[in-house]
């Protein structure tokens, strides 16, 4: 490790940003070396396996083959190398990499994270670009300068550790970052390839040119004209099927993924706020007047001041671990909708406690349908009591003889203590006092089995001084109403009082731990959370959005995201294969046409552009009807619906959402697959002399 440091001063000392690099660069040294070696060796006559070792010295395997061309480092055998396209391209590459990564937190004000889509544009725009610069400087398409860019880029990973290390906020695991890694090669390869195919195309005469004039009629022709070979039009239509099967299942699962996302990101942003302002190093007395400041300031729809605090609730038949968020009644809804979760009781209660039911008063009958199957507890999905989400869970209600239903009966009342395991009992109340009222969520209120009115006592962390040493402070509290805002976590673990009384019980003397903000645009909130820590007066107030407290969540689903992509193409993969087989027999079967072609004047990058539009033109028709049935598919499900069981699911139904984005990225990458399967039987057909088309007829 000290060698390496010494070798690259500015590496991360982490050694996870310094391995998975050192591997790729190792890896693409070996893929770029050996095959170009050994094709030099064979060309100069001498051993494969001196073509092998000479493969590990790099740039000194070469020489080893033959002697150099004047004025080059290239053996005489072996002119297929272009040093200067491959130190262009490289620049631009890596270039355009760092050159975002530099400035992104600079100009854009993105960092972590959030660098990683205009990372992967940059790596797209300059693979395309050093692609046209290697093609048009070697006049040739150029793999293996391509391949020697992948590894300078790889080579710069490793030299700017630290950098790397920047775009993960909260770290990364080894696989995380490989796969991230990979689908940066991936994203860069298939752009140098593209780009030096379409420059490749413009200037293989030596001039610059776009016309697909003739070429593109007598390629549609070849498409559509009678074979002597029947197979072949088999294979195209199979190549054809290929590609429509592989956008059609690319599309509709990445819109069911899309789907699911959205459902969460409306979840939480439901229950949650979009931003929380949040001291440094001390207690938050200013609220009142820094509450102010921030409803004052623009795209700020409220601002709402909260206590939190970790908590354990006992009723008399069982106990849980929970989260207790003290909220001011008033102007919470300014921040979230919890109100219109409330599938029980009132949320006034926390206001105004005795407006809470007894625990045996009959609830009116228009709240009936809202119950829940609260008696009878479910595995949860974390395998503890409790049931998972739906939209619509069964409902709570009993029949009776009559045929009407009722609200089960709570069990009965146990005489011992809600805690006596922690010797901890709520204080006695004076005479005439009324219980403060606490919402708890629909799972936790299964877990407990407690209802509207019900008792519960919460025990705070924090100890106070009793005659027997610190006890545990604890409380009563009776239920006010009952939330279900479709996560089990937040269902499960989150419990509200009102702010004085989390105040009052966690003695903080007036202070509160933040501010619940919501804004206009939710994805401006990285921006707006600078503002507002500005308006307040900088360090050391600070904020956090929803996006950073549900970092590795949205990471996590991008990640899958990513790997169906990836997964899914190889269906577009498969089918440019047949793309590739079906023109390499066209090119067999159509050898006297291209050589009558190229006597007649035709230029070899008009015979490239024949087959080019030929190979194109499966993966356009493939893509087309993929795209409309994966439109049509997704706008069924959409329709009819999917039914999905909600005890696990946590929905009723397969949510789909259809992002346009990702409909053109999808057809793109088909099209560009399609392009680049194309490429080496036009190639091949290209290089074919009117000599040998014509020798046999």
């Amino acid at each position: 490790m000290d060698a390496v440091d010494k070798l690259f001063p500015l590496a991360t000392p982490d050694p996870l940003f310094l391995h998975v690099p050192l591997g790729l660069t190792v890896a693409f040294w070996l893929v770029w070396w050996l095959p170009l070696t050994v094709a030099a060796h064979r060309e100069a006559n001498k051993p494969f396996g001196a073509g092998m070792w000479a493969g590990l010295l790099g740039p000194l395997g070469l020489w080893m083959a033959g002697p150099p061309l004047p004025g080059t480092l290239l053996p005489k055998r072996f002119p297929h190398f272009h040093p200067l396209a491959w130190l262009l391209g490289s620049a631009v590459v890596v270039g355009a990499f760092h050159g975002v990564a530099w400035a992104g937190p600079i100009f854009m004000g993105t960092t972590g994270e959030y660098l990683h889509t205009p990372l992967a544009v940059a790596l797209a725009v300059g693979g395309l670009v050093a692609g046209l610069v290697v093609s048009w400087t070697g006049r040739r398409v150029g793999l293996f300068e391509n391949v020697g860019i992948v590894w300078s880029w790889c080579l710069s990973l490793l030299v700017s550790g630290a950098r790397l290390e920047q775009l993960f906020t909260f770290g990364t695991t080894a696989v995380f970052l490989l796969v991230i890694a990979l689908t940066g090669i991936l994203i860069l390869f298939i752009s140098l390839l593209l780009g030096a195919s379409l420059g490749h195309l413009a200037t293989g005469d030596g001039q610059f040119s776009l016309s697909f004039s003739y070429e593109a009629w007598v390629g549609r022709r070849y498409l559509l004209a009678k074979r002597r070979q029947s197979f072949i039009s088999v294979i195209t239509f199979i190549s054809v099927a290929g590609v429509t099967v592989g956008v059609w299942a690319m599309l509709v699962v990445l819109s069911v993924m899309s789907g699911f996302e959205a459902d969460l990101k409306s979840k939480i942003l439901g229950a949650n706020a979009h931003l929380l302002v949040q001291k440094s190093g001390g207690d938050f007395f200013e609220w009142e007047e820094s509450v102010k400041k921030v409803r004052g300031m623009s795209h700020v729809v409220g601002a709402s001041p909260f206590v939190f605090n970790e908590v354990m609730i006992s009723s008399d038949s069982n106990l849980s671990g929970a989260l207790i968020k003290g909220v001011d009644v008033t102007t919470m809804e300014q921040v979230t909708d919890l109100r219109r979760h409330v599938v029980q009781g009132n949320f006034d209660g926390l206001a105004d406690p005795k407006s809470i039911p007894d625990e045996n008063t009959p609830l009116p009958e228009d709240e009936d349908f809202k119950l829940r199957e609260l008696k009878q507890p479910k595995a949860s999905p974390d395998g503890g009591t409790g049931a998972g989400l739906g939209t619509s869970p069964p409902a709570l209600t009993t029949p009776t003889t009559d045929g009407s239903r009722k609200p089960p009966q709570p069990p009965p009342k146990s005489s011992s203590s809600p805690l006596p395991a922690f010797g901890v009992v709520a204080a006695p109340l004076p005479k005439g006092a009324v219980l403060p009222g606490i919402v708890i969520g629909q799972e936790l209120s299964r877990n407990l089995r407690v209802f509207i009115g019900d008792r519960i006592t919460v025990v705070s962390p924090v100890a106070e001084l009793g005659p027997t040493g610190p006890v545990p402070r604890a409380r009563s509290f009776r239920v006010a109403a009952v939330f279900y805002s479709g996560m089990y976590e937040y269902d499960a673990k989150f419990v509200y009082i009102d702010l004085k009384e989390a105040m009052t019980f966690f003695s903080t003397s007036g202070g509160v731990t933040g501010i619940e903000v919501r804004v206009d645009d939710v994805e401006a909130t990285t921006r707006l959370g600078r503002e507002i820590v500005r308006e307040l007066g900088g360090f050391p107030f600070r904020t956090r959005d929803w996006k950073d407290m549900n970092r590795n969540l949205f990471a996590a689903l991008k990640l899958e995201k990513i790997a169906m992509f990836i997964i899914l193409a190889f269906i577009i993969l498969v089918a440019s294969f047949n793309i590739l087989s079906t023109l390499i027999m066209v090119v067999l079967e159509k050898g006297k046409e291209i050589a009558i072609l190229k006597s007649m004047g035709s230029t070899d990058a008009s015979i490239m552009k024949i087959f080019v539009t030929y190979g194109l033109t499966i993966g356009v028709l493939g893509t087309s009807i993929g795209v409309a049935l994966g439109y049509l598919s997704c706008r069924a499900i959409e329709t009819f619906g999917i039914g999905l069981d909600p005890e696990v699911y946590y929905i009723a139904n397969l949510p789909v959402r259809m992002n346009p984005v990702e409909f053109v990225l999808v057809a793109g990458a088909a099209l560009i697959i399609s392009l680049l399967a194309a490429v080496y039987p036009a190639l091949q057909a290209a290089r074919l002399r009117p000599v040998e088309g014509l020798r046999y007829e």
